[in-house]
């Protein structure tokens, strides 16, 4: 044989045993792509007319009204349904809490 066909043949030579090595890393991944959160953890927000129906049958101070909000440090719109009575007791807790930081 000769020095160049004997180089080119250690060249080419993979180590035995090598593509194991990567099994952790592959079997990791497989198990954290079973849990990640799915099509079964989501939940669609009701739509206009199913909102309107609903708002329909129930007391005044049982209605829902549904937002579109963005998120902090996002930028996709996320659309928010609420009871009127949560988003009053809200803004009227937060209005609290400024005057007492603004004392």
């Amino acid at each position: 044989m000769s020095c160049t066909r004997l180089r080119a043949k250690k060249i080419n030579a993979r180590p035995r045993g090598r593509h194991w090595q990567s099994l952790p890393y592959l079997t990791l991944a497989l198990l954290v792509g079973c849990v990640a959160p799915g099509e079964g953890n989501f939940q669609r927000p009701p739509t206009p007319a199913e909102v309107e129906q609903y708002n329909a049958m129930v007391q005044p101070e049982e209605r829902i009204v549904c937002r579109t909000e963005i998120p902090i440090g996002s930028n996709i719109p996320v659309r928010k349904c609420r009871l009127a009575v949560d988003i009053d007791e809200t803004s009227v807790f937060h209005r609290e809490q400024l005057r007492r930081a603004l004392r």
